[in-house]
């Protein structure tokens, strides 16, 4: 089973996605650690609407690994659990190396409990070893066959080189003239291999793990063990619950906190 979609970006703003056929649209989010696409909520919401499977992506820049992964997590922090997560790997960040896109992949992974795809161009798959990434993350990947305008396609071409140490890609992008009707431009068409229940897994998430710095009291208890509080008036009373909180939904998360005042909510199983 297969799926067509589409991915958009500021190259799109006025499209209607209420009236191109896609399975699913990926939309573009963020860029480095400093640019928004002006059109991404917009492109979100009607892709939503009108009932589209989600993915979300980030063009990373080489503004840093783990900054841009931050920087991409609090703008999308609401679609997490509905849309599959992406690293967009292309352009002058390529020569970071793969350790730098690993360094995205894992941090977003240890936040969400999502695996994120990483996109890049089938030479690139196989111009260095991702075989550190491929083990844990899935690829789409980029080659389109020429320039030529074309619709979505059952089976589109590649060549026959391997896709580094990647079997397959989750997702292919074989053409960006593609040619849709309810849209008078140019759209990047892919194929993905799978079923809407197999998108649905790669937008799932885990326990989603989420960290603030709260200003706390640190004290000895009874006993002389460190603990913490929020208020003094909780430290005098010397028996702070902080370590459980309930959501309005009854989810329970216990506090975890480090000497720095950095609190760390888990799900409780």
């Amino acid at each position: 089973m297969t799926l067509n979609g589409i991915d958009v970006s500021g190259w799109q703003p006025d499209i209607d996605l209420s009236k191109v056929s896609a399975d699913f649209v990926i939309v573009k989010m963020t860029q480095g650690v400093d640019y928004l696409s002006p059109v991404r909520t917009s492109q979100y919401i009607s892709a939503k609407k009108t009932k589209k499977l989600l993915g979300v992506y980030h063009y990373a820049d080489g503004s840093g690994a783990e900054a841009e992964a931050k920087y991409f997590l609090n703008n999308v922090k609401d679609y997490v659990g509905e849309a599959v997560l992406t690293l967009d790997w292309e352009g002058e960040v390529v020569t970071k190396g793969v350790s730098y896109a690993k360094t995205w992949l894992d941090y977003v992974y240890k936040q969400t409990k999502v695996k994120p795809l990483i996109y890049m161009s089938k030479s690139v798959t196989n111009a260095y070893n991702w075989s550190i990434v491929s083990k844990d993350y899935g690829l789409w990947c980029a080659q389109y066959a020429s320039e030529e305008s074309t619709g979505y396609q059952e089976e589109p071409w590649t060549d026959n080189t391997v896709f580094g140490s990647w079997t397959t890609p989750t997702i292919y992008q074989y053409s960006s003239h593609g040619n849709l009707p309810g849209y008078n431009g140019s759209l990047d068409l892919n194929k993905f291999y799978g079923g809407k229940d197999d998108w649905a897994k790669l937008a799932k998430t885990g326990d989603i793990v989420t960290t603030t710095i709260t200003p706390i009291i640190q004290y000895s208890d009874d006993n002389g063990n460190r603990a913490y509080a929020y208020t003094h008036w909780q430290a005098v009373a010397g028996k702070p619950e902080l370590n459980i909180l309930e959501s309005p939904n009854g989810t329970k998360f216990e506090l975890r906190v480090d000497n720095t005042g950095k609190l760390t909510a888990v799900k409780k199983e």
